[in-house]
């Protein structure tokens, strides 16, 4: 080197000369060896750099533009390496490396389309424009360039019409995917709401059979039409009824709640209604009892269900003497004069659900009857126990005789031994509890409901379904996987979505590719051309125009990546075997050439990675689709049956206001109706029917009967000339029901007499054909049931009450008079009042003047049957 530098022209001979020119030239070679190592060498240390931030999640997805940037810029600082790096520069020089960073930039780096064209005519300019300053011949110097503008210009349309689809497809798997988790919300929520539903009116160990019956039935159905069919007809007659002993049940009724209930608006009978519910439903909680059912203005619950308990009684003792106090501590408050009469027996029960439609929890046994007429033979503000209940207590409390035989004539009839618990704080003042007296100086300023009203507001009692829309309420219970539903839908929503589908796409779609275009230039960096050659320059422009052919084949996204392999084999082939055969001589010289332009050829045509990993993506999202698609019916089936369930609790009119897209529940649901048909339905016989013996199971197939004659008059709901008729609830075997109740709001007061009369003609119709359906029952079981019903007319009070198992009731003197007429009618006859009768008079039924009877409550009223012999054929045709 240091000969090199002080050598001169005039230093040595000609040989020396010589000498010294191959020295000067290998020393240029050296160096620009040594320049180009050190460039992929300082490439290499980029792509490292980049590949190490790609997988740092978070940088990669800060700083994605950037990263992707800089694997551009690094791929073009190899380009013109290799453009300078050889020993003579060619108008063709790196344009299939150049093709491979425009084509890169459209598809595999993280740019958006106006981005990606920018940088790729920065790319083909930046070549083109280099090699416009080489000496090249003018006129083919013009060619070449034009001939590398095509070339990149052809390689951007495909680019740009690939990314252009590619983005349109993961928009379109973006969407799928939202909607996909939409609906897995849904169907989460839709389950949760279905637990809810059939908690809020069943124990869960029934529940979840009903529940498993209902959906197997539905899913073994798959024509769509024949699943609403189910769901509107709901033809399931299985039985669940289970027996337990050694419980004990409670019967309670507020003395002077109806007097009081007279005098309420509508809003006010709820609210108290509400509020007293809540309240002994929390007491129950608190004495592990379980609430049956509300009848009317009574309460009755069972402790030692589901599971057996060894303190039933002492909880149920215990529970009405709380009611008694509390009761008192509103007639303490207020100024109104009401009581609480509380009855209770220990003994066996039968519990579980009847009928098909408005399922309510129950229990049946001579014991549940004697329960009932402990209350009716008890004393208001005490607790009236049965013997069988004092023995279960092991003296923990203080009681004294009952006298309930006095009373009661059923407890007379059996001859009970009935005693009266007495309240430990009534001994002790220190445990009563004080009540504030807010009302009792204006008492005479407000109306007596208006007082009640008010402070029983002051207990806050919870509002019926409100468990059902406070998604982040969940107790317990209702948890999933240890977390609350609030927790599922946030977490699952947002990383999910948000995490999963970026990642998905950005990070494995992206920078996975980004990974392997990183690592494939570093370790199959092209090899420089060392030879060169003006007069075969053709060749070199026919394997661009294979590379642009192969990298085309890529649009097509929709064809098999087995079928693109295969073409692209066949293509090469037949392309490599037509130039060796027909060009053989000129290879021989050109062999060093072809085999750096094979080798980039083969390098774009790695791109079919990309390819299989393409139609990898449209495999998942096909698979996305039918996931979907699967989970809408499902969804559909949850819907179904969350209706059928939750009309099994509510008239559909109401439960459209507490489920759907717009739920509203802030405020207790109430509404008043002028006129309202309203019929009570019994089978008295079935008292004496039932008996508890080993033959029936302990009164099991009794209740099987009465199952499928609660379901075949459940079933005569479902005719399109009964729709306006809407269940109410079973007590016992009476069968109570109301007709003009799913008009719309408003529609009650706008309504002409000639729809009232309607109302009034379809339940005397519908009695009719329950008398029918129990004859054909009578005919097939050799049994002889008959049928009485009662029907009365006028205003009644709509509303949902109770916190923790809501119910849908109707209350009011209309609905009292009807239940007076069935319990003094006659077997197989329908009795109504004198009003009634007079609209039936003008509908063309022939009525039947019974006289004066002495009615509960009403006193003395005149009433009629309706004469069913001309009508019971059409009765029994509706059976």
């Amino acid at each position: 080197n240091q000969r090199l530098m002080n050598w001169s022209p005039d230093m040595g001979s000609q040989t020396e000369n010589a000498h010294f020119w191959s020295l000067a030239n290998q020393s240029v070679c050296l160096l620009i060896h040594d320049s180009k190592l050190l460039i992929l060498t300082e490439c290499l240390c980029v792509f490292l750099a980049v590949f190490v931030l790609v997988c740092t999640e978070m940088l990669s997805q800060r700083w994605r533009r950037l990263l992707g940037l800089i694997v551009w810029a690094t791929h073009l600082t190899l380009g013109y390496t290799f453009i300078f790096s050889g020993p003579i520069i060619l108008p063709w020089d790196q344009v299939p490396f150049f093709l491979f960073i425009i084509f890169t930039v459209y598809t595999m780096l993280p740019f958006q389309l106006w981005y990606a064209v920018v940088l790729s005519v920065i790319s083909s300019l930046s070549h083109i424009m280099v090699l416009s300053l080489q000496m090249f011949p003018a006129l083919l110097k013009g060619l070449y360039l034009l001939s590398n503008a095509v070339v990149f210009l052809c390689g951007s349309l495909v680019g740009a019409f690939h990314k252009v689809l590619m983005e349109k497809t993961l928009r379109q798997t973006f969407q799928d995917t939202l909607r996909c988790l939409s609906m897995r919300m849904k169907l989460e929520i839709e389950k949760r709401q279905q637990e809810n539903l059939l908690q809020s009116v069943l124990p869960v160990y029934i529940s979840m059979k009903m529940k498993l019956a209902i959906m197997e039935r539905l899913q073994d159905c798959k024509d769509k039409e024949e699943q609403q069919r189910l769901v509107k007809d709901n033809n399931f007659h299985s039985l669940y009824v289970k027996r337990h002993e050694n419980v004990s049940i409670l019967y309670a009724d507020i003395v002077g709640f109806t007097r009081l209930a007279s005098d309420c608006s509508p809003k006010e009978l709820v609210i108290m209604l509400n509020e007293l519910f809540g309240k002994f439903d929390q007491i129950a909680k608190k004495n592990e009892c379980m609430r049956i059912k509300i009848l009317g203005d009574c309460y009755y619950c069972v402790s030692g269900l589901p599971v057996s308990l060894p303190k039933h009684a002492k909880n149920c003792v215990k529970m009405g003497l709380d009611m008694c106090e509390a009761i008192k501590q509103v007639r303490e408050a207020t100024g109104v004069d009401i009581n609480m009469r509380v009855g209770v027996h220990s003994g066996n029960v039968l519990c579980g659900v009847i009928g098909l439609r408005k399922w309510q929890f129950d229990v049946w046994s001579h014991d549940v009857t004697l329960a009932n007429h402990m209350e009716s033979g008890g004393l208001p503000g005490r607790v009236h126990i049965t013997e069988a209940t004092l023995k279960h207590l092991n003296k923990a409390y203080d009681v004294e005789e009952g006298n309930g035989h006095l009373r009661d004539p059923y407890l007379k009839e059996l001859n009970i031994q009935t005693y009266l618990v007495i309240d430990p704080r009534s001994k002790d003042p220190s445990l009563t509890t004080r009540s504030a007296k807010p009302w009792v100086n204006d008492g005479l300023k407000m109306r007596a409901s208006v007082r009640m009203t008010r402070y029983l507001e002051s207990w806050g009692a919870v509002k019926p379904f409100a468990h059902l829309q406070n998604r982040e309420g969940f107790t317990t219970d209702n948890m999933v996987n240890g977390k609350s539903i609030s927790k599922v839908r946030n977490g699952s929503l947002l990383s999910v979505l948000c995490l999963g589908f970026m990642q998905s796409w950005h990070v494995q779609f992206r920078e996975s590719i980004s990974k392997y275009i990183i690592m494939l230039n570093v370790v199959e960096c092209p090899k420089c051309n060392c030879v060169s050659s003006f007069f075969l320059s053709s060749l070199q422009y026919s394997v661009f125009c294979c590379i642009l052919s192969l990298v085309a084949c890529g649009v097509f996204l929709r064809v098999s990546f087995e079928l693109k392999v295969l073409f692209l084999t066949l293509a090469s082939t037949i392309y490599y075997i037509i130039i060796l055969t027909s060009k053989r001589d000129l290879f021989v010289t050109y062999g060093i050439v072809l085999y750096a332009q094979v080798a980039d050829s083969w390098n774009c045509s790695r791109c079919e990675y990309r390819k299989k990993s393409n139609e990898s993506c449209f495999r998942q999202d096909f698979l996305l689709k039918y996931k979907n698609h699967t989970e809408q019916d499902e969804i559909e089936t949850r819907e179904n049956l969350n209706r059928l369930l939750l009309e099994n609790v509510l008239p559909a009119h109401v439960a459209a206001l507490f489920v759907g897209e717009n739920k509203k529940n802030e405020d207790l649901y109430y509404k008043s109706y002028d006129c309202v048909c309203v019929m009570f339905a019994s089978v008295p016989d079935f008292k004496e029917f039932y008996t508890e013996c080993d033959i029936n199971k302990e009164g099991l197939e009794c209740l099987r009967l009465l199952n499928e004659i609660i379901a075949d008059f459940d079933e005569l709901l479902s005719k399109p000339k009964f729709s306006g008729v809407e269940k109410i609830k079973t007590i016992g075997s009476t069968y109570m029901a109301a007709a003009g109740l799913s008009g719309t709001p408003g529609q009650e007061n706008n309504q002409d007499k000639e729809r009232q009369q309607a109302q009034i003609g379809i339940m005397v119709e519908f009695a009719i054909a329950l008398i029918g359906k129990l004859d054909g029952i009578n005919r097939h079981s050799f049994n002889s049931f008959r049928l009485r019903v009662g029907i009365n007319h006028g205003p009644v009070i709509a509303g949902v009450i109770g916190a923790r198992k809501p119910q849908y009731d109707i209350w009011g003197n209309t609905v009292n008079v009807a239940s007076r007429m069935e319990s003094t009618g006659e077997l197989g006859k329908i009795q109504v009042t004198q009003e009634t009768s007079g609209v039936l008079q003008k509908l063309g039924y022939s009525c039947e003047c019974r006289g004066l009877i002495n009615v509960k409550g009403k006193g003395e009223l005149m009433t009629f049957f309706v004469c069913t012999d001309m009508s019971k054929q059409q009765g029994m045709g509706l059976s």
